[in-house]
């Protein structure tokens, strides 16, 4: 079969919004942003930025969840512009991430990327941009995919590419956030989670098969599922897993 569609395209977050039951294309979905921002006591006047947004479930959630006032930025432009008429009261823009100081003002007091940071390619870069629009002494939360080992030996595809080009690797993400403008604070493995989390996911597309194929087509559905179970396959071989990253500004 050919692959129609790439994951992080529009219709491939469309289709995980169905089968995860809400506007989310990051791991875990509402209990992976509680366990993400444990430590980030809430504060209703904070200034967020969401990274790498999608369709804006995660910034609406932060935001009425207390965590503070969201804005989320996202290089599709389709699901930026659904992201405002679902969630009117976030602030959503269209722009490449290495691109968002022309787009987006400065003074952030916390930025956050939920599965994001492993798609672009240009990592230190994408971190300085963002840096950029943060204020000193501001907090990063990177919630992302884990290389273990192994995998880039032979990864998971998606329309003919490796589905995580870029996940992290442990040993790296000091020099890269401080690369990138940032101090390393700590680093949380939660490969357990993301284990329990695909397990679940890949169920929930195989009880969702009717309505994604009402969606999208048969061969949408035999895509989807295949890209997660092999992700699955991933993590329960121990080849993938998953981390949260948290730092500070540097020079604060």
């Amino acid at each position: 079969m050919a692959d129609a569609f790439a994951m992080n395209s529009y219709l491939g977050k469309q289709i995980l919004s169905l089968v995860r039951g809400g506007d989310y294309a990051h791991a875990g979905e509402e209990e992976a942003i509680e366990l993400a921002l444990a430590s980030l006591p809430k504060d209703a006047s904070r200034r967020l930025l969401d990274a790498g947004c999608g369709r804006g479930g995660t910034a609406a959630y932060m935001q009425r969840h207390g965590w503070g006032r969201a804005t989320g930025v996202d290089i599709e432009p389709k699901s930026i512009d659904y992201a405002r008429d679902a969630f009117p009261d976030g602030t959503f823009v269209c722009c490449d991430i290495h691109d968002v100081g022309a787009h987006v003002g400065d003074g952030f007091d916390a930025v956050v990327m939920f599965n994001v940071l492993y798609a672009i390619a240009d990592q230190a870069g994408a971190l300085r941009a963002l840096a950029g629009r943060a204020k000193p002494g501001a907090d990063l939360m990177v919630f992302d995919y884990v290389e273990l080992g192994g995998y880039a030996q032979a990864p998971v595809l998606d329309a003919g590419r490796p589905f995580l080009p870029h996940p992290l690797k442990i040993d790296r993400v000091e020099g890269l956030l401080r690369d990138g403008g940032w101090r390393l604070q700590s680093v949380a493995d939660i490969s357990a989670d993301y284990r329990r989390w695909y397990a679940a996911l890949v169920e929930r597309i195989a009880a969702k098969r009717a309505a994604i194929e009402a969606l999208a087509g048969a061969d949408a559905y035999e895509h989807v599922h295949g890209r997660y179970a092999g992700l699955l396959a991933a993590i329960e071989s121990g080849h993938l897993g998953g981390a949260v990253v948290r730092a500070t500004k540097a020079g604060a």
